[in-house]
């Protein structure tokens, strides 16, 4: 069955097959295998798929599997979505103590107003950092629980999860707090070097104008996030393979490997070019 351009597979389609002892299905297009595809594999000795992630549907017992190439992200195995355990009691503890951190600065600089024009610029610039850390937690809470509803059984789930639009939107969320992050911090930066340096030189931010940063800081911190899953075929498509945020298991772009996939350049553009002259400027302010 090798190099048929294959697309999919019915859930009965080896039945009545039990004398079968080996199969070879690799090089075709298919994404997905149903649940219990190969039960009526018997006698099956070995198998030859395209990806790590088809062998699962098999146990070591049941036969041999080789596989082309590697479909599932090295956090993962077939059983749950992180392989250790470890990462998946940081997602819990750290996203928790995100979103517990932004609700307590958010709460307290709303309560505590700041009477001081400088502070209230500042306490602004805080809540909306804070938010966005908060999303960062709601974006590891998301993770986590995934992780928990398909424990057991994640292989069954993996290709659906990575290409759905709730992968696209959660995936996005985490850029999109990090990149507002980042820049928040520089516009904090930035406002402290004037302050200290040119204290006497041209005007301070306003509560004004730092509405407005803000305001625009979102919008291009949205802008970054969320064009990936607006559809475009060069950021890839379910028929061709997972979409950018598709790429790990906690969809997240890690578009940066040797085989260069959809997106790779927009990811070098926005998280290597961008971030590292946002953080160069903070380190050096």
């Amino acid at each position: 069955m090798e190099k048929n351009s294959l697309v999919t597979l019915s859930p009965d389609q080896f039945q009545g097959l039990s004398k079968l002892r080996d199969l070879a299905v690799y090089e075709n297009n298919i994404q997905y295998l149903p649940p219990g595809v190969f039960k009526g594999l018997t006698n099956m000795q070995s198998m030859a798929v395209d990806t790590n992630l088809m062998c699962c549907h098999l146990t070591k017992e049941d036969a041999d599997c080789d596989y082309t190439y590697v479909d599932m992200s090295s956090f993962s195995s077939c059983e749950t979505m992180f392989r250790n355990r470890a990462p998946r009691i940081c997602v819990w503890v750290v996203g928790i103590m995100s979103l517990v951190g932004a609700v307590f600065v958010i709460v307290w600089r709303l309560v505590f107003k700041e009477t001081k024009k400088k502070n209230k610029i500042q306490s602004i610039l805080l809540i909306h950092l804070a938010v966005s850390d908060g999303l960062m937690g709601v974006y590891l809470i998301v993770i986590g629980v995934m992780d928990a509803i398909w424990a057991g059984q994640f292989f069954l789930h993996d290709y659906n999860w990575r290409s759905s639009l709730s992968c696209q939107i959660t995936g996005a969320i985490a850029v999109l707090s990090s990149e507002v992050s980042v820049m928040t911090i520089c516009l904090l930066s930035a406002d402290r070097v004037k302050n200290i340096l040119f204290p006497y030189r041209g005007k301070s931010l306003t509560i004004k104008v730092t509405h407005f940063l803000c305001l625009l800081i979102w919008i291009v911190g949205g802008l970054i996030a969320f064009i990936p899953t607006v559809g475009i075929v060069y950021f890839g498509s379910r028929q061709k393979g997972h979409h950018f945020y598709g790429r790990s298991v906690v969809c997240l772009p890690l578009q940066l490997s040797a085989d260069k996939p959809s997106g790779w350049e927009y990811s070098v553009a926005m998280f290597v070019g961008l971030n590292f002259t946002l953080v160069l400027f903070v380190i050096v302010a």
